[in-house]
């Protein structure tokens, strides 16, 4: 189990060297505003995966400008941070928020169709056919 917990801790660390690295060296306006979500290493500490999310609009926009971004961001990681091997790097968009605000206007859509909570439904108009 310690090789999980290394692999976590250098996960955290690639995660906080990254966030100053996309502030200090990044003249990106797209990428600046990126946030890394998440950074998953392998065991072997050879490959890491970040997640990062910015505006929606501009995912297409910023998965293109991220994958230029992954050498420099190797170069820097590699300056930073001290182990026998840099893992590889992979920027991929975490789909994770786009997901759920899908699902919250998902919910809204249905709370809009759904009578108020102590509200009676409306009853289907009856013909007056005396």
């Amino acid at each position: 189990m310690a090789q999980g917990e290394r692999a976590a801790r250098v996960a955290e660390q690639i995660q906080r060297e990254t966030a100053r690295i996309l502030l200090e060296k990044v003249d990106d306006p797209v990428l600046r505003a990126a946030t890394v979500t998440a950074v998953r290493v392998s065991a072997d500490l050879r490959h890491a995966r970040l997640r990062f999310t910015t505006a929606v609009e501009l995912r297409d926009e910023a998965e293109k400008r991220a994958r230029r971004f992954e050498p420099l961001l190797q170069r820097e990681l590699a300056r930073r941070i001290r182990l026998r091997y840099v893992p590889e790097v992979a920027l991929r968009f975490d789909e994770g928020f786009e997901h759920a605000l899908r699902i919250e206007k998902i919910f809204e859509e249905l709370e809009a169709g759904r009578p108020k909570a102590g509200e009676a439904e409306t009853p289907a108009e009856e013909s007056d056919d005396d």
